[in-house]
């Protein structure tokens, strides 16, 4: 038998069992889990079942959970669902271009490093999705600070307590910000907590990356332990940030036409050309065919 044809064979009947064990399983989970479980619930327990087979090193692990309480992710089974996701991505993405390369007529033994690369390039995807969906997090809570600051300072100067009015904020800004709300939702000490405001407002700047969140924690902290005005300090943090927010979109549109040289120039501008001198130049080599003759040619 042809070495190559049992190759390709071989990668076939490798997906396909992939395809199948894994279908197969999916429908053994909704079966035990009922006809109305969740898709996404299925998906993050096949992807943590083979996280948790997949042999990890315990010194990332640190890094990674912190990464993924910036992006939000704060369960206690995030990190094996992460591990699952990149070791998908990995065997995945490999099997592919291992696949794809071998498939060429001329491609010989290559397809062992497109194996390789594919591989590590999933393996580093996940990681790149993961910091992109924690600077795509913080960015939302920076937009979202200004109008929680506001709704704050005008509970507080109506006389409610700091827990009311984060409570009532939350609230508000539930359909609009769910993110912002959930952060403001947390910090109030609930009946039966055992951990004080001081304690969730630390692990409200350790659990963000954005540097406005942990300014307003840090702020909520000094008012408890000085005794500070706290609706003023919240509405010159209001100020500052919103003047911030309007110098950031001041310099992005002024960036704007120094990122349009380089579509006008290398695409507008020749076609601008061509319409404009085109029939010109036309004009201009047919008046010098006529007048000398064969001479220009």
């Amino acid at each position: 038998m042809n070495p190559e044809i049992a190759l390709v064979g071989g990668f076939f009947l490798l997906m396909l069992a992939v395809v199948g064990g894994g279908g197969y399983w999916y429908l053994q989970k909704r079966e035990s889990a009922g006809e109305e479980a969740d898709p996404e619930q299925l998906l993050a327990g096949t992807l943590q079942a083979f996280g948790a087979a997949v042999p990890t090193r315990d010194s990332q692990a640190g890094r990674y959970r912190k990464l993924l309480r910036y992006a939000g992710y704060r369960r206690a089974e995030a990190l094996t669902i992460f591990y699952g996701a990149k070791a998908a991505s990995t065997l995945v993405l490999g099997l592919v271009a291992a696949l794809v390369s071998f498939l060429r007529v001329d491609a010989g033994p290559q397809w062992v490093l497109a194996l390789i690369a594919g591989g590590g390039a999933g393996y580093l995807l996940a990681d790149r999705v993961l910091d992109w969906l924690g600077n795509r997090r913080a960015e939302q809570l920076k937009r979202s600070l200004p109008l929680a600051l506001e709704l704050l300072v005008l509970s507080l100067e109506s006389g409610q307590s700091l827990d009311g009015a984060m409570l009532d904020t939350a609230r508000e800004l539930q359909r609009s910000h769910p993110d912002l709300a959930a952060e403001l939702a947390a910090v109030p000490p609930g009946v039966l907590s055992t951990r004080s405001r001081q304690d969730q407002l630390r692990q409200l700047i350790s659990e963000n990356k954005e540097p406005e969140i942990r300014r307003f924690a840090q702020v909520l902290l000094d008012s408890d332990r000085f005794g500070t005005s706290l609706a003023t300090a919240l509405r010159n943090q209001t100020r500052y940030l919103r003047t911030n927010l309007r110098q950031q979109a001041q310099e992005q549109a002024r960036k704007v036409s120094v990122k349009l040289v380089f579509p006008v120039f290398f695409l507008i501008f020749p076609a601008v050309l061509l319409v404009t001198l085109g029939p010109a130049v036309l004009q201009l080599m047919d008046s010098l065919q006529n007048g000398f003759g064969d001479v220009v040619r």
